[in-house]
């Protein structure tokens, strides 16, 4: 049967076949004997339950054990120490040679590559089901086009994206089944308990880390994306319940503009196929609307900047067994079919082009070389800016990303930078990646289109706070750096051991001995300064060696943890220093314990929740206790030293833990705040104004703050007077910022900006955090240089919103400090320069001192 004709008969088939399991494959079709059904491995019909992910990883080992068209590979493991499975399916022969095909078709001459994958939210879980149907179909089907597909293409079935976030979700719907399943808008099951199956383990949005890679998951997608460079990438997700089933091409003038033209015929092309299958099957849909391809941190983008076609599906979802909509009864069934068609019409529409998707990405790839060969420049430089650390993570991403990265073998000067050999690394311009490398560094300001479905800017250098310069010539090759070969070495004649204050890891090594009782200093600024020739640099950590302490105990702590971090420890042998502070300088303050505390729950955003975990369990070596909003024990905040509240809805923290956490900072404790959550702190430590009138409790004041700020709107802004109706998504989308990076400019003398060498800092801002000024002139560690970005999109109502107005604020409170970021400072753990702020607030809090002037 010719391609042409099974998508016929398929088509006449799904337009007399009900939502009943069994009849979503082709029944006029014949399929090998010896090949399970997913029914007789899970013991139920797909679609009847939720598969958990342990069972969707046996159903594919069974598939692999008994077809000689599939193998089975698992590519890494989630933070869960789940598998993450790839299904390989191409024909017998092809299996022989399965690795000869994928070298044959990265030279451009293989065969056509199409992966599937599925479910990178947990709970669009309709995707990971139909996975199983469309693997079973083409392993066990006896159809001619099955065979002519198979004979001439590599299938990549990706079954689970985010087994992680999917066995929660899988539970958290089983769990709510009854025999007769409910589909009222208000059942429970609809209402997913936080944090919800979207997330990975750290509750990171996993569609958003193509690009940053920091997950596991990421990073063993990535390594397998470039193994094999498929011609077509598809990425199978859910949205609201009333919405029709969505794929792409989206909407054609909010592509990146990096993104050839051609990429959107070919997607167009494809788009036919996947429309014909859903008429037949009954099911709304539409393909020009909504949904963009600018981010290429995403599933659908990425493969477009690798000269791939990717591919976007959302249908309407269940988040459950069924749904009431308002397009009437929809069933966990229906959702399965739905995505089950256009895996199928994938196919069916990608061996029929085979031929120009092949062609393509060989073009796209001399393309690029091409443009690359006509832009202004020849390479990119970046310095290490002091912190090879740093530098050599955002080395490992580009090389993760087929990017050529290599050390700097000359001293050279570009665009006002001095640029150091041994301490800077180059980025040719023109290779392979061009195209990839033009989207890291460029600076984009002005677009066709200023509505984003995402972040408007991204550039790597700046989110990692490393200078760099486009250059005209190729710069000489340096040698790699060498790996420090002792990071530790005991001096008996040692005063103290200083560690750097530039490195991320400096700072978890410092937070790990002050936990195991060692005491750790930190150098402040001082009127004696310091000089290149100076041991002890403002930001460092100092270990100092007193009379009567343990010097052998100490120092195995202090060779033990340099291991672990990775951190070179340096003697110094005499307190007295000829060129900087002594060892003995009131400058030199004592750091405390760091032992903190995180809200989470209903209301806080589980993202920026994930971000601080994140940072402080995996980068710092933290432990982080959670106490929920909704928790009802009994506890005690001064076991902690601070208190973290991620973004979060103000209404969503308890009234009874107002006076709790208002006392607690004034015996000392530190509050770090961040975004709607900085606007709560601003209203329950605000002064009671002495003109508000005694009727009014101060319970009431607070309520009052609380529920303006809640809505964080601001009304100075002009209005817009009478405006067309369909205008109105255009005027909304302006008042929304999406992300862009703007210029922050640090004070340098501040506490919590130690670790810094320069004042400029790339912040990176996705809403609008309207904090006030602080009464403090000394308290303000952070502003914006300008309230126009750097990189991205801002309208001019978001300009006029931030002119002005501080993104950082510390205030002193009684004995106590509170700390508000008008901004998420570890932002998808993947700015880095800002990071370390928020480290900051952790270690250095305690050694923020009074700064109130006298009054008169």
């Amino acid at each position: 049967m010719t391609i042409k004709r099974y998508m016929q008969s398929l088509l006449l088939m799904l337009m007399v076949s009900t939502t009943a399991v069994g009849e979503i494959l082709p029944e006029e079709e014949s399929y090998l004997a010896g090949v399970p059904k997913p029914e007789q491995v899970l013991g139920w019909p797909v679609g009847e339950w939720h598969a958990r992910p342990e069972q969707i990883t046996r159903y594919f080992e069974q598939l692999a054990e008994n077809s000689s068209r599939a193998s089975l590979e698992v590519i890494g493991q989630t933070h869960e120490q789940r598998p993450l499975i790839h299904l390989m399916i191409t024909s017998p022969e092809n299996q022989a040679r399965l690795e000869q095909l994928r070298q044959n078709h990265l030279a451009g001459e293989g065969p056509l590559v199409v992966w599937l994958g599925y479910s990178i939210h947990g709970n669009e879980a309709s995707g990971s089901n139909a996975a199983m149907l469309t693997a079973y179909h083409l392993i066990a089907g006896e159809a001619q086009w099955v065979k002519d597909l198979l004979d001439e293409a590599v299938i990549i079935i990706d079954p689970m994206f985010n087994p992680d976030g999917l066995g929660r979700f899988a539970s958290w719907a089983n769990m709510h089944r009854g025999q007769q399943p409910a589909g009222d808008r208000i059942h429970r099951a609809h209402w997913e308990a936080w944090p919800a199956g979207r997330f990975n383990h750290y509750w990171f949005d996993m569609n958003r880390d193509w690009l940053p890679a920091t997950q596991p998951e990421s990073v063993a997608r990535l390594t397998q994306f470039h193994r094999w460079l498929p011609n077509i990438l598809g990425d199978f997700h859910e949205q609201g319940s009333d919405a029709g089933y969505f794929f792409q091409p989206g909407v054609s003038q909010r592509k990146n503009p990096l993104t050839p033209d051609e990429n959107v015929e070919l997607t167009t092309e494809l788009a036919k196929y996947h429309g014909r299958a859903l008429d037949a099957i009954g099911q709304r849909y539409y393909s020009r609307e909504t949904f963009d391809d600018f981010y290429y941190g995403k599933g659908s983008t990425y493969p477009d900047i690798n000269g791939s076609i990717g591919i976007l599906y959302e249908q309407p979802s269940t988040r459950g067994h069924k749904v009431d909509s308002i397009n009437g009864e929809f069933t966990f069934t229906d959702a399965v079919r739905n995505h089950y068609a256009t895996s199928i019409s994938t196919l069916q529409g990608a061996y029929a082009i085979k031929d120009r998707l092949v062609d393509y990405q060989s073009r796209f790839y001399a393309d690029s070389l091409q443009r690359a060969s006509s832009s202004r420049g020849q390479a990119w430089v970046f310095a290490d800016d002091g912190d090879p650390a740093t530098a050599a993570t955002l080395v490992e991403l580009m090389t993760l990303h087929q990017i050529d990265v290599y050390p700097l073998g000359e001293n050279m000067t570009a665009n006002g930078i001095n640029f150091s050999a041994g301490n800077a690394w180059v980025v040719p311009i023109r290779q392979r990646q061009a195209a990839l490398i033009e989207a890291m560094f460029e600076q984009r300001t002005e677009f066709a289109d200023n509505t984003f479905y995402d972040v408007s800017a991204w550039t790597l250098p700046k989110a990692f706070n490393l200078p760099f310069a486009r250059v005209n010539s190729v710069p000489d090759r340096g040698d790699n750096p060498a790996e420090p070969s002792n990071l530790f070495t005991p001096q008996a004649n040692a005063s103290a051991y200083i560690f750097n204050r530039h490195n991320l890891a400096g700072a978890a090594l410092a937070m790990q001995l002050l936990n195991e009782d060692v005491r750790v200093y930190r150098a402040g600024n001082s009127n004696v300064n310091s000089t290149a020739s100076s041991l002890i640099h403002p930001g460092d950590f100092v270990v100092p060696v007193l009379r009567g302490e343990d010097r052998g105990k100490i120092e195995q702590q202090l060779a033990a943890q340099a291991q672990r971090w990775q951190v070179p420890v340096q003697p110094v042998i005499s307190g007295f220093n000829t060129a900087g502070v002594d060892l003995g300088s009131p400058s030199i303050q004592a750091l405390r314990a760091v032992k903190p505390l995180m809200i989470v729950g209903r209301g806080v955003v589980p993202m920026e929740a994930g971000h601080i975990w994140h940072l402080v369990d995996r980068r710092l070596g933290l432990p982080l206790p959670m106490l929920d909003v909704n928790a009802q024990a009994v506890f005690n905040l001064d076991d902690y030293t601070h208190l973290l509240i991620p973004d979060a809805d103000p209404k969503a923290i308890p009234k009874e833990w107002y006076p709790l956490i208002k006392g607690w900072v004034s015996r000392g404790g530190v509050l770090v705040v961040q975004k709607r959550s900085s606007l709560w702190a601003q209203a329950i430590f605000s002064e009671r104004p002495e003109k508000l009138k005694e009727s009014v409790s101060e319970d009431d004041r607070i309520a009052g703050l609380i529920e303006k700020i809640s809505k964080n709107k601001d009304t100075s802004y002009k209005d817009l007077g009478r405006q067309p109706y369909a205008q109105y998504q255009a005027d909304a989308a302006d008042r929304i910022l999406g992300g862009a990076i703007f210029a922050g400019q640090l004070d340098l003398t501040h506490p919590l900006a130690q670790g810094y060498s320069r004042e400029d800092l790339p912040v990176f801002l996705n809403s609008i955090t309207r904090l006030e000024p602080s009464k403090n002139a000394y308290s303000t560690p952070l502003v914006l240089a300008s309230s126009e970005p750097v990189a991205g999109f801002a309208s001019e109502y978001t300009n006029q919103e931030l002119d002005g107005r501080p993104v950082m604020v510390a205030d002193r409170v009684g004995e106590g400090l509170v700390i508000k970021f008008a901004f998420n400072p570890n932002f998808r753990a993947f700015w880095r320069g800002t990071e370390k702020l928020y480290v900051n607030a952790l270690v250095n809090a305690t050694i923020i001192q009074a700064t109130q002037l006298p009054t008169d």
